[in-house]
């Protein structure tokens, strides 16, 4: 039988494919996502029908060549497969894949059938190749774990549903952050990732890391503090608001993050609280509202403007 229709050629190139969809989900390009993912599937799903006998790949329009071409006995001039959609049917006539309209949408979008704004509707469908290539390589008897390689523990994190949508949302953001931070540095000298790390962050522009307190007269408007990205560890800017006052001070809230090296962005309290390394922070912040703010490394006030 021809080797690029191998079991072993299959599998190998739905690994690959499978890991530019994770890249591309990372990026947020999420119309690559859907073409990857789609091809992911296609070749995972023709793996585990060749594993159980190659016949099952045949396409049966035409003539019959492409039998004795899987068979062995002679070589067909064009070498025809079934497509994606027909390899799933096959599959859930074997019982190994179940009717999954995600999965039906996913395929439509790779295939072209389905069209998006900005791929905005095949961002949702990272759980939909997770599943289903953990169906297949169940099937044929493979290693989850070997076949997504540096994915693993995001694959597991995203289907596990003991979590709740937000704290998987955030740890996916983060896990992607991380990798992305990482492939920057790939076939470039060791210490390069540290000379990154080590360097002082902006202090202008869009971004401002370190400590600073916003005031409008006697009142804390926002307060930002350093501190260590849990994606790539780099210095990052933490944001806390004012909560409830007391006469010893205003107590903050964290409500945002942002790392201007990794490109990881959280807002809200209720994704701060689901980002594990963060919420082990202090999550109030008890501050005079004036004695200490002056003492700060910046003040900045909002008020009347004058001339002069």
């Amino acid at each position: 039988m021809d080797d690029s229709l191998s079991f072993g050629s299959f599998m190998g190139g739905a690994k690959k494919v499978a890991h530019r969809a994770m890249d591309d989900h990372a990026r947020g390009d999420y119309d690559e996502f859907a073409l990857h993912a789609g091809v992911a599937i296609e070749r995972l799903a023709k793996a585990t029908l060749v594993k159980r006998n190659p016949i099952y790949i045949v396409e049966m329009r035409g003539s019959a060549e492409m039998l004795f071409h899987m068979g062995g006995h002679r070589r067909a001039d064009r070498v025809r497969t079934v497509g994606s959609g027909e390899a799933i049917a096959r599959l859930r006539t074997l019982g190994v894949l179940t009717k999954d309209p995600q999965l039906d949408q996913l395929i439509d979008l790779r295939n072209g059938v389905a069209h998006t704004t900005g791929g905005e509707e095949a961002k949702f469908l990272l759980p939909t190749l997770i599943l289903t290539v953990q169906s297949l390589i169940e099937d044929v008897d493979g290693s989850p774990r070997r076949f997504w390689g540096r994915w693993n523990s995001t694959v597991l994190m995203v289907v596990d549903e003991k979590r709740s949508q937000v704290h998987r949302d955030v740890q996916l953001r983060i896990r992607q952050a991380r990798h992305r931070f990482e492939d920057k540095f790939v076939d470039m000298p060791n210490e390069a990732k540290e000379r990154v790390l080590s360097t002082p962050p902006p202090n202008q522009g869009e971004f401002w890391v370190g400590d600073m307190t916003l005031v409008n007269g006697n009142d804390v408007v926002l307060v930002t503090a350093q501190v260590a990205c849990p994606a790539c560890t780099g210095p990052s800017m933490m944001t806390l608001v004012p909560g409830e006052t007391t006469t010893t001070g205003t107590a903050l809230m964290q409500d945002g993050f942002i790392c201007h090296l990794c490109g990881l962005h959280l807002k809200g309290g209720e994704e701060m609280v689901a980002c594990a390394e963060l919420a082990s922070l202090p999550r109030t912040v008890s501050i005079p509202p004036l004695a200490v703010a002056h003492k700060m490394r910046s003040d900045v006030r909002m008020g009347e403007t004058r001339t002069g």
